[in-house]
């Protein structure tokens, strides 16, 4: 990915070991994970083994949660092909780029009820559900306390949204969609916009 583009990734990691402190990398072969490298070199390192679920995993954690929402978003649109969402599908997807656009608290607070509708099921759902969980506070209003999201569950909500989006009827397909999501991913890293 590095060799994509002549600047660095816009990531919140800088080391490799950062994330695993969200992420362990139990199920990487150990030549792959180096705790001393740079996150982006060790995305790179999964890319290059073809190792794309770590790989999603790893770069929804690294990347900004707005960005890594928006990504969730950009790899649905490039994959949809069903002009016939169901409206409660359409309704997540919608409520979570409005908060990519206009992170108010009001736009954040929208995507839970919306998640909850699709029974925190789909990848609409956790595309919400990322949106809901990259900010503001999660403990209620009346209790007077102030209860931050947890460091990692914009990035599992995300990386569940892509890897959902990225099933297949035909199993031979999943890997190279999988592939896919990661440059687009890559190139919103990079500042692009994903498509």
């Amino acid at each position: 990915m590095a060799a994509e583009a002549p600047h660095t990734m816009k990531i919140r990691f800088t080391m490799a070991e950062h994330m695993f402190a969200f992420i362990p990398p139990d199920d990487i072969p150990p030549e792959i994970h180096k705790p001393t490298q740079s996150a982006e070199d060790f995305i790179e390192a999964l890319c290059q083994a073809s190792q794309w679920l770590p790989a999603i995993r790893y770069l929804a954690l690294a990347l900004p949660r707005r960005e890594a929402v928006w990504w969730a978003i950009a790899v649905r649109r490039h994959f949809e092909t069903d002009t016939k969402m169901p409206l409660a599908e359409v309704a997540a997807w919608s409520a979570a780029a409005k908060w990519v656009y206009e992170p108010t608290e009001d736009n954040r607070k929208a995507t839970f009820p919306l998640a909850e509708t699709l029974k925190f099921s789909t990848a609409a759902a956790y595309a919400a559900l990322g949106a809901f969980y990259a900010a503001g506070n999660m403990a209620p209003e009346e209790s007077k306390v102030f209860v931050p999201p947890g460091e990692g569950l914009t990035a599992s909500m995300v990386a569940a949204s892509i890897i959902l989006t990225c099933v297949d009827t035909k199993p031979s397909n999943i890997e190279v969609r999988q592939k896919t999501a990661i440059q687009i991913g890559s190139d919103i890293a990079f500042g692009g916009n994903g498509f």
